[in-house]
């Protein structure tokens, strides 16, 4: 067994070493509210901007530590407070994705990964505090998520601004959200997002990237078949290749494998983690980024949590128990920034144990 800090990696070390980081991670990232006493936000820079995805990985955070924080309430209702002051321009039941320091009332639209974090952080404060306000709030906002963010098809807009069909980003594939979604409203639908989901992976995997199992940042489909979208797509030149959106994939699919042991999500990540243990000697040598065919990108040739923690994720629910170990270990002395670090922390959660799905239900 691999050691960290000396000792062996025994579940109690990695609880202790996650209780550590996700303090330095509160103390640098989690700030008042410039406006509104007792509200807090995620700082996405220094400046004091945020965006929805902050705000859903500080729930999830939040949540999932209040075994261990004292004060993780008190933050949690603070950032749900924040969120529901700054309602999308298009939909109102969502948050608006960027806020500036200011926190003046913005007019931009939504993200669907931010609304996604914070509806199943919303269903975990439920069951861990059991205020019932907290599940009548996650189900509103898991029912406009199903009438305005899903496609007829099932598959999922990027935001409600996201009119035109058949595009998607893999890594608001979140099957341990829908699961817990389906468990408490009852609704069929999310059964049916959850296959759709699996099978873009599927599709976009077998296509498009036959060898190494690595998916694009964005997906498009056209006549018929799902496949990588053009670069600047939307962000950019690198919107088709395995990026900075990406880089999430393992995690979200991983922690599916690890809390529901659905086959599906332990194929696609058997794909990824076939070549990426044949490509590189360690967590350490995995890149910035590469194209879907593995050869790494220009400029990529660095080494950053945000794509290496998600690895082990993907290593655990594989049964590649080195591979998980040296990615938990350099994840622990990562410090980055507030995506590299909340992206980190959050496949930290996962490999130690200490993240949780909840299973409530009316």
């Amino acid at each position: 067994m691999a050691s960290l800090h000396g000792e062996e990696m025994t579940p109690t070390v990695m609880h202790e070493a996650v209780d550590h980081y996700y303090a330095a991670w509160k103390k640098k990232y989690v700030a008042p509210s410039s406006q509104v006493p007792g509200d807090y936000k995620i700082n996405f820079d220094k400046r004091g901007t945020t965006v929805s995805e902050a705000i859903g990985y500080g729930m999830l955070i939040t949540v999932t530590m209040a075994g261990v924080d004292p004060n993780a309430r008190e933050i949690f209702d603070g950032l749900d407070r924040f969120r529901k002051r700054f309602h999308s321009s298009i939909n109102p039941a969502f948050m608006s994705w960027k806020i500036a320091p200011n926190e003046r009332p913005p007019h931009t639209d939504s993200a669907t990964d931010g609304d996604l974090d914070m509806a199943l952080a919303l269903l975990m404060a439920h069951q861990q505090w059991g205020d019932a306000n907290y599940f009548r709030e996650a189900t509103d906002l898991i029912h406009n998520i199903g009438t305005t963010l899903v496609r007829p098809d099932f598959s999922l807009r990027l935001g409600d601004w996201n009119d035109a069909p058949s595009q998607t980003r893999p890594s608001d594939f979140m099957p341990t959200h829908f699961r817990a979604f389906q468990v408490a409203t009852g609704d069929p639908l999310w059964g049916k997002v959850e296959d759709r989901c699996y099978a873009i992976l599927n599709e976009l995997q077998r296509k498009s990237a036959p060898t190494t199992g690595l998916v694009p940042d964005f997906a498009v489909e056209k006549q018929g078949v799902w496949k990588p979208a053009k670069p600047m797509f939307l962000e950019s030149k690198h919107d088709g290749e395995f990026y900075y959106n990406a880089c999430r994939v393992p995690w979200r699919i991983g922690w599916a494998a690890v809390a529901t042991g659905d086959i599906r999500a332990k194929k696609i990540l058997e794909r990824s983690m076939t070549w990426t243990i044949r490509h590189c000697d360690s967590p350490e040598d995995f890149q910035a980024g590469y194209h879907l065919h593995g050869k790494g990108l220009r400029g990529g040739d660095y080494d950053t949590a945000c794509f290496i923690s998600p690895t082990g994720v993907a290593a655990q629910a594989t049964g590649h128990c080195a591979w998980m170990q040296g990615a938990f270990a350099y994840g622990i002395k990562s410090h980055e920034g507030y995506y590299e670090d909340s992206v980190n922390l959050l496949s930290l959660l996962v490999m130690s144990g200490r993240a949780w799905l909840p299973t409530t239900h009316p």
